[in-house]
Formats: structure tokens, C-alpha cells, sequence
């Protein structure tokens, strides 16, 4: 297609051989394949428990005689970097810095976050493995600790804010696996999994045709199910590509994922200020940038402000042979807890906590995850022939200092309690 670049992308194939030859056999007898100029794969193309399954894989991809662009996922433990073969071409995007493609650039990112190269005049495709932070990324469960039910990196964050792409094709989150969404100027799209199966084992994994308009920066998107029929949705009446055992299409079935809520744009730019509570020792104060187009609401702003914050703390509080690790919820549980055997959810911590149970440290840890659900603690840990904790930092929301009995109850309980202030700039 003149003017025009075809893209074949899928993700999470996870070493399942049947998956890629299904897929194989099914796009080897469509009209489409003729017209695709590359097959870009988002990661997690192994198995690292099957020895020799990626190469596997890729062989059997190979078929398609077409190029193949990869990232590399959290299980390609086997995938090399550069490039693997060179006819069909086979190689690690990443490796290969931003490459042009009849005029559109493709840029990786697997294991390095930092962007490459200024911005670029031509169309831009950015691929990942995991999705941005709070786009199309609900992870399996929640952890209000671990900022939220999200399975996406902040990280990715800033690599679509200094790129700009047109396109950003991402897999690792296989809930929404098969939507796209447009948000500034970029097209999303969840290419994950191609190793979906139905309740009988058979393979029905999705995977896509991306076409670019060169000239007029235009993307659109066809979804396709391996086994798949056309049918009409039961609640849009579009006609769309499904497995069978399917009657709603993927954004009927998950619209909220699909809503993005317009943020405040004086929040861009934040200044974000630690204190020690007791002294009132400025610990830190930086400005943040915070990439606000790439953030779903109001919740996930405040989930990734939380994160930035915490890994900008952990670095002011290391130091030589010092390494800060910060608890989740269940860690906290866990090791602060007299007694935790029959407790099955924080929720019974944080609403009924008994102290002549499970002690006055986790009870008074509560009191201030009550307070602020973004609370964290952090161990500053002295690495040496053997790792001692040295301190217990507790970070939470100036407003705690409200509540003098609480500040001296973790005083007592012997946590080095810093507050921190988030002020936008704008």
C-alpha cells in the first residue's frame, strides 16, 4: 500500500506453540497478510519454565515470511537482543534504536525507560511490553498499596509523553486485551493474549492489523480472534470479529476502561515536599513533572503521584551500603502482626483492629492507613555481611499531623514519621 504501513501485532503467545500455530495457520489464508509490512510482537513470546520455547515460537511466526519486531516481556528470559535472523528479518526492537519503516518510525522499550532522541516530524509507533500506568491496564486484583488494581508502569508514562507516537501497542495485561482507546493524539492498543483459551481448551487469542496513513497521520485498528466469526455485538449492533461463545464486543464489555476524565491542567507540574515530623526537617522538596494526558482520573493521578513520590524518597533516604524497600500491605501484615492467622483481608485490619491481639504497632499502622490509604512504610536497611533494618520510615499526608495522639503513639512505637505536601505549580 502506497503511503500506507500495515502492522500484524499481537503479545502474550507465553511459549504455547499450538497459539502460534493456530494464529500462523489462520492469517496465512487472509487476504490482509499480503499487505503487511512487518509482524510486531509486545513481548512475553517465551515460556522461561519450557528451555527453547521462544526460539520455538518465533520459528513458527517465521512462517509468515514477513519481518518480525519484538520486545522483549517479563518472561522472555531466552530472548536475545539484536538481531536474530535476517531472512525473514528477526530482531529485538530496542536493539535496534528508532527504525523507519516506509516513512513510519518504530521505537522499543523492554528493559530501558529512558527516551531515545528528540522529537520526530514522521509518524511514530511506540512498542512495549507493559502498558501505560492506568491505561488499559487493570492488573488481577487491588492493592491500594501498590498503587491501585493497575498493571502498567509509570515509567511508559513518560516514554508516551516525550514521544508523542501516533500508535503505542502494548500486551501484559490480558483482562483488556483487544481494545484500543484514543487519548492526546495517540492511539492505545492492548494487543494481549494470543494464547487466550475457551472453557474446552481452544485456542481463541486476539491479535491485530494496524494501518497507518503516512501522509495524513491516521491509524485504524481490525481486531481479529483466532476461530473467530463475524457477528453483531448484542448491545452496540456493530459487526464485529468474535470467538463464537462471545455476543459482546470488547468495548461493550468494558466501557469504563474506555473513559478517561478530564484532569486539571495546573496539576502538570507539582512540587512535592517531605518533612520529618518531628523536627520539621525538610527530607525533600522537588518539582514533578506528571504526564496528565497519559493518566486515566482523578484516582490514578493521585496513585501515580504516590509512586513518584515514593521512588523519589527511596533514593533521598539511601546512601552508601543503604537500601530503602518500601512494605506492601500484606508485608505489613505480615511482620508487624502478633497475630495474623485468622485475619483475611487488610480490610479486617484496618477497620477492626484488636489490639491485645494483634499489638499496638500494626493497630496504630492502621490508624494512619485509615487516614490516608496511600500511607507507606519503608525499611532503610543497612547492607553489609548481613542486612539489618536501622530504621522504620512511615510516609503519609501532612493532615495526619491532626492527630497529636497518634503522631506521639508512632513516635513511641519507635517509626520516623515524614509527612508530605503535593502543591501544583500552576
Amino acid at each position: 500500500m502506497e503511503g500506507r504501513v500495515r502492522l500484524l501485532c499481537l503479545s502474550d503467545v507465553h511459549g504455547n506453540l499450538e497459539a502460534a500455530q493456530s494464529f500462523v495457520s489462520t492469517v496465512r489464508e487472509s487476504e490482509e497478510l499480503r499487505e503487511v509490512d512487518a509482524v510486531v510482537v509486545a513481548g512475553d513470546i517465551g515460556d522461561p519454565r519450557s528451555s527453547g520455547s521462544f526460539e520455538r515460537v518465533v520459528s513458527e511466526l517465521s512462517k509468515l515470511e514477513k519481518p518480525i519486531l519484538y520486545v522483549r516481556g517479563n518472561w522472555d528470559v531466552e530472548a536475545p537482543k539484536g538481531v536474530v535472523r535476517d531472512d525473514p528479518l528477526v530482531a529485538d526492537l530496542e536493539s535496534l534504536g528508532p527504525l523507519d519503516l516506509k516513512g513510519v518510525l518504530l521505537v522499543g522499550h523492554a528493559s530501558t525507560f529512558e527516551a531515545r532522541g528528540g522529537k520526530s516530524r514522521k509518524p511514530l509507533v511506540l512498542v512495549t511490553h507493559y502498558p501505560p500506568f492506568s491505561v488499559l491496564d487493570k492488573g488481577r486484583k487491588a492493592d491500594a498499596l501498590q498503587y491501585g488494581p493497575h498493571a502498567g508502569l509509570p515509567e511508559i508514562n513518560y516514554l508516551v509523553a516525550h514521544y508523542k507516537p501516533l500508535v503505542h501497542i502494548f500486551g501484559h495485561c490480558h483482562a483488556l486485551g483487544g481494545l484500543e482507546v484514543r487519548r492526546g493524539g495517540t492511539l492505545f492498543v492492548n494487543v494481549a493474549r494470543l494464547d487466550r483459551v475457551s472453557a474446552d481448551g481452544r485456542v481463541m487469542g486476539n491479535y491485530a492489523f494496524v494501518d497507518i496513513d503516512v501522509e495524513n497521520r491516521t491509524v485504524s485498528v481490525k481486531w481479529r480472534f483466532i476461530g473467530g466469526t463475524w457477528k453483531r455485538c448484542t448491545k452496540c449492533k456493530r459487526t464485529v470479529h468474535l470467538p463464537p461463545e462471545w455476543s459482546l464486543c470488547r468495548g461493550c464489555s468494558n466501557p469504563h476502561e474506555l473513559r478517561f476524565e478530564r484532569l486539571d491542567r495546573r496539576l502538570e507540574r507539582v512540587t512535592v515536599r517531605v518533612t520529618e515530623a518531628a523536627r520539621g526537617t525538610e527530607v525533600m522538596r522537588e518539582s514533578v513533572y506528571i504526564p496528565l494526558y497519559t493518566l486515566k482520573d482523578g484516582e490514578a493521578y493521585e496513585d501515580f503521584v504516590s509512586y513518584i513520590l515514593t521512588q523519589k524518597l527511596k533514593k533521598a533516604l539511601a546512601g552508601e551500603g543503604v537500601k530503602v524497600l518500601p512494605l506492601s500491605k500484606g508485608e505489613v501484615i505480615e511482620y508487624y502482626s502478633k497475630d495474623s492467622s485468622n485475619a483475611h483481608a487488610f480490610s479486617e485490619f484496618l477497620f477492626s483492629c484488636k489490639e491485645e491481639k494483634v499489638g499496638k504497632r500494626v493497630c496504630a499502622l492502621m490508624r494512619v492507613f485509615y487516614l490516608d490509604k496511600r500511607a507507606r512504610v519503608l525499611w532503610r536497611i543497612r547492607v553489609a555481611d548481613r542486612a539489618v533494618v536501622e530504621r522504620e520510615v512511615l510516609l503519609a499526608h501532612a493532615s495526619v499531623l491532626k492527630h497529636r495522639d497518634l503522631v506521639e503513639e508512632l513516635e513511641r512505637a519507635g517509626f520516623q514519621l515524614l509527612v508530605y505536601e503535593v502543591r501544583g505549580e500552576g
